[in-house]
């Protein structure tokens, strides 16, 4: 069985010097001099490493390196040199970290996160031979925000480093060390520097979470979330102005849609004229964050283009690549004025005024001091029941705007869903999400598809006009014809598809959560 390291924390008692005589009561010792080094911990915003079990430090000492450990058991999975700070996966050289993080972060960029600048002094335990078997660490600690003057002392460490072949040594040693009663750290360095400057793993993500009492009045519960999607948009103001990369921009969107979802579909909560105004500020949002957000796509989807074409004509593609990048850079600057406006401010500012004063409650409105559970029950029935009869009379003759409607009405009762889902049993709810969401997925693949054959036509048409040669134009004419028979191949799948999500187990089973018929 593999060891792993193992990390005591080092009492304020105990020094270096009392640790090597304890260590020499029963072992040979050879000590390495202390060497200062600094780490630069790094993730993805909504932290994919941490989620994938990592943590990814840049450590900068004689040389810099860049290092993934396995959070569960401290190991050092892989290094490698690092002279730049990481940013998106593609700028990592090629090597193991590389493969590790191109499919965990995607199209995200890492942040750095926190500084720990550490004294290390090393005691390397010997056999007779004078041979290394294992290696004990003492640590001094310090962490420092990346931004402002947070800083301070974090708790200093012993570190037990075993070695291959060395299995009976190490294990001696951690007896040794135990006879000590020494605490066994709960959480990693890193953890504990987070803890330092105020953050913890996790503490953003986009999916929807709430805890919902069943009982509370709808507009107590229809507030709560609003709230909590407001949090998340403004979460992603500041990522979106810098353009770090493009999903705090998608983040932004998404809990603008969640929130247009909420104030139209969880009804008679709130007076509807005094909702008005909040309704036509966040179709404002939705409106100017849209041209940035589209041509994000472009270029998101841009090397899988390029992949479909023939290998002989893919260069041809490239003024097409240049053309998103410039238009993108004028949308984003447009974009940043519109978020660093009064208007936007108020918008933001006036919503979160109105759900927070008393006033917000609206219980002079029919639902509002309903439970909770009822009205879920109520509103997802309903939607539920829309999307069966609608989705059930689509057939191949079917104009292409009755499967745009679908798409919108399975969107809000997916959002209901999603909203209201701690409401339900885990399981149960949750493969019902799943089996709408396959729906969502064919539909709108068929609406992207349709959307981007007629994007590339008319970025086609303003190429010409801005002087793009021709042979690009072209490229982009083979594009647009892969783009419309893929359509296709989705609409001929919808009919299979709809029909096991309105299966008679289905249908049991929305009537078993919510009382849909």
């Amino acid at each position: 069985m593999a060891q792993h390291p193992v990390t005591y924390i080092l009492p304020d008692e105990l020094e270096l010097e009392g640790l090597k005589k304890i260590l020499s009561e029963s072992n040979r010792l050879s000590e390495d001099g202390p060497v200062k080094v600094r780490q630069t911990y790094f993730d993805s915003y909504d932290w994919r490493v941490w989620q994938a079990d990592g943590e990814l430090f840049q450590e900068q000492g004689e040389d810099k390196r860049l290092c993934w450990v396995e959070r569960r058991t401290h190991r050092q999975l892989t290094c490698q040199s690092s002279d730049s700070a990481p940013g998106f996966a593609e700028t990592v050289p090629q090597g193991q970290l590389k493969e590790r993080l191109a499919p965990v972060l995607e199209m995200r960029v890492l942040l750095p996160l926190v500084h720990v600048n550490q004294q290390r002094n090393s005691l390397r335990i010997l056999d007779f031979e004078e041979k290394t078997v294992a290696r004990v660490v003492l640590q001094k600690n310090q962490f420092s925000a990346v931004k402002g003057k947070n800083r301070g002392d974090l708790e200093g460490r012993i570190l037990l480093l075993p070695l291959k072949g060395y299995e009976s040594e190490f294990e001696k040693l951690k007896r040794q060390l135990a006879s000590l009663k020494l605490r066994q750290s709960e959480k990693s360095l890193y953890e504990d520097a987070l803890q330092g400057i105020g953050r913890k793993p996790g503490d953003y993500s986009s999916k929807l979470n709430f805890r919902l009492d069943p009982d509370a009045p709808a507009h107590v519960t229809a507030r709560q979330i609003m709230l909590s999607l407001l949090d998340t948009l403004e979460a992603n103001i500041e990522g979106t102005r810098a353009n770090l990369d493009s999903e705090f921009l998608h983040d932004l969107r998404v809990a603008t849609r969640r929130t247009r979802s909420a104030m139209s579909q969880i009804k008679g909560v709130f007076d509807p004229r005094q909702l008005e105004p909040f309704k036509q500020g966040f179709g404002w949002i939705g409106q100017i964050t849209g041209e940035t957000r589209d041509l994000d796509v472009y270029l998101l989807n841009y090397a899988d283009y390029r992949a479909s074409l023939p290998r002989a004509i893919q260069d041809d593609l490239e003024p097409f690549h240049s053309f998103l990048l410039e238009h993108h850079k004028t949308a984003q600057a447009e974009l940043v004025k519109k978020i660093n406006s009064p208007h936007f401010r108020k918008t933001l500012k006036s919503w979160r005024s109105w759900l927070e004063a008393p006033a917000a409650s609206g219980d002079q409105t029919p639902n509002a001091m309903q439970p909770t559970a009822r009205l879920a029950d109520r509103r997802i029935s309903k939607l539920y029941k829309r999307v069966l009869k609608d989705g059930s009379n689509i057939g191949a003759d079917t104009p292409a705007e009755l499967l745009h409607e679908l798409r919108k009405d399975c969107k809000k009762l997916r959002y209901m869903m999603e909203f209201f889902q701690s409401l339900y049993p885990k399981p149960a709810i949750r493969r019902l999400i799943k089996a709408l969401k396959v729906i969502l997925d064919n539909l709108g693949e068929f609406q992207d598809l349709e959307v981007q054959a007629k994007s590339l036509e008319d970025f086609g048409a303003q190429m010409l006009r801005e002087g793009a040669p021709a042979s690009a134009l072209m490229a982009m004419g083979i594009l647009v014809g892969q783009l419309l028979q893929r359509q296709q191949q989705a609409r001929a799948e919808f009919v299979e598809l709809f029909s096991a999500f309105s299966s008679e187990s289905n249908q049991q089973a929305f009537k078993q959560l919510f009382g849909a018929a």
